[in-house]
């Protein structure tokens, strides 16, 4: 029996080892070479091709720990292959406040050819101009196919905490947050949409996430009405978003969600439910 306790207390010390050995060097593949407190670039590898993203891991980042995640999908004008043009609205924001609230941020990019959503063409206003009505009849853009990859590899990781995942974007980007909601359910504790559009029929699929909904009342670009149809379709559905909307002001309603004093506090002070 004595030897037997030995070999079992022997084993328990080899197997502890390994483990605080694999802990330490996870933890050394993340901080090496100054990683943290700084935009990463990467390129995310999907079945369909490759997405560049950016990646913001907070100071002090410890991969033994849990932290919420924040998604957040630029605008048409921002697409490319430099994975670079993601950051211009809302880069350094985004950057002090994963530093402030401990939390991982993803940019990715959508490619120039593609959008990350698509959008019914056939269907123009009277000035021929687009009506931003989305096609919910397919599966998502390849773009966008490719942001559900990354973000389905990321909620294994153990490092994040998946009740607090969130998703938000300005124009374009605002389209795909109202796509995200009802593509990939149950994923986002909160969400913020900023001059976008949605699918009003997807709205009950929507109507349990905490939501903040900004647009500029004089929008040339994407109506101001957009939102309100989605604000509207989701009220019905018996949801409660909170709506932003700015007089006077155009497309860029991003500077105005911005310049809000709990743009982001708001949007951390939510997490899914548990049961």
């Amino acid at each position: 029996m004595v030897y037997r306790s030995i070999f079992v207390l022997i084993a328990i010390c080899i197997v502890s080892s390994c483990l605080l050995y694999s802990s330490c060097n996870r933890r050394n593949s993340v901080m090496k070479n100054n990683q943290t407190g700084k935009y990463l670039k990467k390129v995310f590898n999907a079945p369909s091709g490759n997405l560049n993203y950016r990646i913001f891991y907070p100071e002090n980042f410890d991969p033994l720990k849990k932290y919420p995640l924040l998604l957040f999908m630029h605008g048409a004008g921002e697409r490319g292959i430099d994975n670079e043009a993601q950051l211009i609205h809302g880069g350094d924001l985004i950057a002090n406040g994963m530093n402030k609230h401990n939390a991982i941020a993803i940019l990715p990019q959508c490619p120039k050819e593609d959008y990350w959503v698509k959008l019914d063409e056939d269907k123009t206003n009277n000035n021929g101009e687009k009506n931003f009505d989305i096609d919910v009849e397919s599966g998502p853009s390849e773009a966008l196919g490719r942001v559900i990859e990354l973000i389905n590899k990321m909620k294994v990781d153990n490092y994040i905490d998946k009740r607090k995942i969130y998703v938000g974007g300005l124009s374009m980007g605002g389209m795909a947050t109202f796509d995200l909601l009802w593509r990939m359910p149950n994923t986002f504790a909160a969400a913020m949409p900023i001059c976008g559009a949605g699918s009003p029929a997807k709205a009950r699929y929507m109507k349990s996430v905490p939501m903040r909904i900004f647009h500029g009342e004089d929008d040339s670009v994407v109506p101001v009405q957009k939102s309100k149809q989605m604000q509207d379709a989701i009220e019905v559905a018996g949801g409660n978003p909170e709506v932003f909307y700015y007089p006077g002001v155009n497309h860029d309603s991003w500077t105005s969600a911005f310049a809000e004093k709990d743009f982001l506090s708001w949007l951390f002070g939510n997490e899914l439910s548990t049961k």
